[in-house]
């Protein structure tokens, strides 16, 4: 850790949606790496429309009491993921954005790990998390994997992206270009990444997909027959919109 200059100010951004079993295991996360990060820190979490205990569970939770000066808890009417992670991209005051779920199949710490590698983080690249990286270490069912290989295969069968996962929440943005890229976000679901990543691509920004550690946690959402429809719809229609929305203004442009 020595090689690194200076550690940046940073925004962690996490969305919640009835997550009253897992709140505890964030909060864990969240304690331990403010202690390791020695500069400006923010933790956003959006609460989005948890129909649970979550909301209570959050203002209650001991670490929140005792860092409330650099964790705000937001609440708001049931988006989805993507709708939670503009809310809180549009607000960070720090110079980068990490998303990150509020299971923390992958800790914030593995930050640290990739300062460590990277030395410094580029201005005009995004970093992904890639639970596809050869020096990744993964822990998750088989289910799971499964799911991921199918939407990457109609990720790269409708779109320009050749990256090797999209969906892993863990992601790091220069904060100029999350506010650019989430504020037009109008896909509110899990397939946000496809859009934001797009979009990305089309700006022409590096996208650099980065080793983790990532424990698969128990309460999984996914259905693999049910998703598997949605996910080849969903895609096509980012794509789609995209394609046409880039061409309309190229016209535009040229007139």
């Amino acid at each position: 850790m020595n090689a690194i200059s200076t550690l940046p100010r940073l925004s962690l951004i996490i969305p919640c949606y009835n997550e009253a079993t897992r709140v505890d295991l964030m909060y864990a996360g969240i304690a331990s790496f403010i202690k390791e990060w020695d500069a400006f820190i923010e933790i956003i979490i959006v609460d989005d429309g948890s129909s649970d205990a979550t909301a209570t569970l959050l203002q209650d939770h001991p670490v929140y009491l005792a860092h409330a000066d650099c964790i705000r808890i937001l609440h708001q009417d049931n988006t989805g993921k993507g709708g939670a992670l503009k809310y809180g991209c549009l607000i960070a005051k720090g110079d980068y954005v990490l998303t990150l779920d509020a299971d923390m199949a992958t800790h914030p710490k593995e930050l640290l790990n990739w300062l460590a590698i990277e030395n410094n983080f580029n201005a005009n690249t995004i970093y992904i998390g890639s639970r596809e990286h050869a020096q990744s270490t993964i822990f998750q069912l088989s289910n799971r994997k499964t799911v991921g290989h199918i939407f990457n295969a109609i990720v790269k069968l409708l779109t320009p992206l050749r990256i090797q996962d999209t969906q892993c929440g863990f992601k790091l943005y220069p904060v100029k270009w999350a506010s650019t890229i989430f504020k037009d976000l109008e896909t509110n679901g899990w397939a946000h990444d496809v859009e934001i990543l797009y979009k990305a691509h089309l700006l022409g920004l590096q996208i650099k997909e980065m080793p983790i550690e990532w424990h698969a946690i128990e309460g999984s959402k996914i259905n693999v027959l049910v998703d598997g429809a949605k996910m080849f719809f969903e895609v096509l229609r980012i794509s789609t919109q995209i394609k046409w929305s880039y061409k309309t203004k190229k016209i535009r442009t040229c007139n």
